[in-house]
């Protein structure tokens, strides 16, 4: 019980942040504790992140939890008026500048606005929170609520192995990947309340009878044997299912749980075909999956050449045009939970993802940010009708150089606006080359660019989420297409750079079908696009279609050594060529 305890409170406390010493609760700290987001679900897991919330110090509850731990406590009162309820405690933690508490909701606190106060060496100021009747969210291996999904596979009545690429031991438990047919435990929390105390083991119970819970796993959609209660641990739920005989295989195979028709957070897991000791991936090889497996990170280079016309409502101006080209990349570490996060949201040829993320622009789209290398103070890309130019090494080695913007749609006459210019990606053959760093040696690139492809209609003003979307386009050859669609709602930061809670979507295809429509059902999942458009709670909506040029072989396709030994896992060289547009999502 302990082991599991420690276990399960490592999985939760890993995505901790390192906040300003303060007596108070950070804004916005309160959040489930899979997903780390707003709102919690009653009888859930949940933490509250801030400063001088306990001793210093981790401390771990045994059962029964107590509604205090070490001199910390947390509670719940009613916004409306009412009896407080203080939550049960799970764990404290403060070390290194770092102060977060666990605590269980319990299942009779109802749904509602709450003032939320923590307690220790006085009271904090209160910061609301709003409880759900269900919110659940998938556990990941990092603890963020990103990556790969903690999740078992049922071997025996003996043993359970953890969900990895490679077959094999890590830190003393076996692992494997999954395979089609297999018996699978998912491991999350807020399915909901229960009629028993939820401070002590509960026992089995199946919540199945009370909301439909459905286990969505690359295209697959699978009803579980079991969805409740862990039957040992109090707030933790588990859910058991069966992978079809057809399941995606892959190492990065998305997975959610629609509860109620909600979606959890958006997580991966690895499936291996049958008989096969690893997943398979396009990118990497078994042995350097089996480094990742073992917490070893890998090198991979990414260089991105870009074409992208936007459409921007620009109040006081109306509809602005723009189109910028650029080169961008790096050559960077990772781990296997950033490379689950960076690939996890990209759905099967033909088919749609829907995931939901907190962060900046760029982190919706692209996840976490890995390590940078160095590859050489520039780089030098080639190409027709006379390109040469250096891409030099900027701020954590990112390489990075305009090609040319141009706007139209504004009044002429202002200072420094960039005025209409002709692309400069074209159809081509492209050359990269690197001169070598205190990371990486020197490399050659080479890309063949076909035609970009050119949508039939303009992309739409408004996206109404009860209505299919259907797009058309012409050109892009055997270029891979992205349809990419994101809604939600500034919640922090700044102007300059804002956060959102957001819905992405992500469908994929190839250019020569020429036609993709996006169901409704993808549609509908997301937030619908507030009407203001700046400040806390401003909205932020936005679809873009994309054509990149396949890789394979020499196209696109390069090795590169690395100074310390050894050679990076996967490089490309391609191009991505599209057009976006603000959209609000009604």
């Amino acid at each position: 019980m302990t082991r599991t305890w420690t276990i399960l409170a490592g999985w939760l406390g890993a995505g901790l942040a390192v906040f300003a010493q303060a007596p108070t609760i950070q804004s916005g700290g309160i959040q489930d504790a899979a997903s780390y987001t707003a709102n919690i679900a009653q009888g859930s897991i949940f933490v509250v992140k801030g400063s001088n919330l306990s001793a210093p110090g981790f401390t771990q509850a045994t059962l029964p939890l107590g509604t205090t731990l070490g001199g910390s406590g947390i509670t719940f009162t009613p916004a409306a008026g009412g009896a407080a309820v203080n939550a049960y405690m799970v764990y404290t933690y403060n070390q290194s500048g770092v102060n977060q508490l666990a605590g269980i909701l319990p299942s009779t606190a109802a749904p509602g606005t709450y003032n939320v106060t923590v307690s220790y060496n006085g009271t904090s100021a209160p910061v609301q929170a709003t409880v759900v009747a269900r919110k659940y969210g998938s556990i990941t291996a990092n603890g963020s609520g990103t990556g790969r999904a903690v999740v078992q596979i049922y071997i025996s009545q003996t043993q359970l192995d953890i969900n990895r690429f490679t077959t094999g031991t890590v830190g003393g438990f076996t692992m494997s990947p999954a395979h089609p047919g297999q018996t699978l435990i998912a491991w999350g929390t807020g399915l909901g309340a229960i009629q028993k105390a939820d401070n002590d083991a509960p026992g089995a119970i199946d919540l199945r009878s009370q909301v439909d819970v459905k286990v969505i796993v690359g295209n697959s959609q699978i009803t579980p044997g079991y969805a409740g209660r862990s039957p040992s641990l109090p707030g933790a739920d588990q859910i058991n299912f069966q992978l079809p005989s057809d399941v995606q295989t892959g190492c990065n195979v998305p997975l959610q749980v629609s509860v109620g028709g909600q979606l959890s957070n958006l997580a991966t897991i690895s499936i291996a075909p049958a008989g096969a000791d690893a997943c398979v991936s396009p990118m990497f090889s078994k042995t350097a999956l089996a480094r990742l497996d073992q917490g070893l990170s890998g090198a991979a280079g990414n260089i991105v050449m870009s074409s992208l016309a936007s459409t921007m409502n620009v109040p006081g101006f109306g509809s602005v045009n723009a189109k910028t080209e650029g080169v961008s990349g790096s050559f960077f570490k990772f781990s296997a939970d950033q490379l689950g996060d960076a690939s996890g949201y990209l759905s099967a040829f033909g088919a749609c993802q829907v995931y939901r993320r907190t962060g900046t622009q760029n982190t919706l789209l692209f996840g976490i940010s890995a390590t940078g290398l160095d590859a050489g103070a520039a780089l030098t890309l080639t190409g027709p009708s006379g390109l040469n130019k250096q891409v030099p090494r900027g701020a954590g080695n990112l390489y990075s150089l305009s090609l040319g913007t141009s706007m139209s749609g504004l009044p002429s006459g202002i200072p420094g606006l960039p005025g209409s210019s002709g692309p400069v990606i074209v159809q081509g053959s492209y050359q990269l080359v690197g001169p070598g760093g205190a990371d990486v040696g020197p490399f050659q690139a080479s890309l063949t660019v076909n035609a970009p492809l050119t949508l039939t209609n303009p992309l739409p003003d408004t996206v109404v989420r009860s209505q299919n979307l259907a797009l058309s386009w012409s050109g892009g050859g055997n270029d891979l297409v992205a349809i990419i669609g994101a809604s939600g709602t500034m919640t922090g930061g700044d102007t300059n750079n804002p956060i959102y809670d957001a819905g992405v979507f992500v469908c994929t295809t190839t250019a020569d079908k020429l036609a993709f429509t996006v169901p409704s059902s993808v549609l509908s999942q997301l937030p619908a696009t507030p009407a203001a458009t700046t400040g806390i709670g401003g909205g932020f909506g936005m679809l873009m279609v994309t054509s990149t040029t396949q890789t394979s072989g020499g196209n696109g396709v390069f090795s590169a050594p690395l100074t310390a030994g050894g050679t990076i896992d996967n490089g490309l060289f391609t191009s991505s060529m599209g057009t976006m547009k603000t959209t609000s999502y009604q």
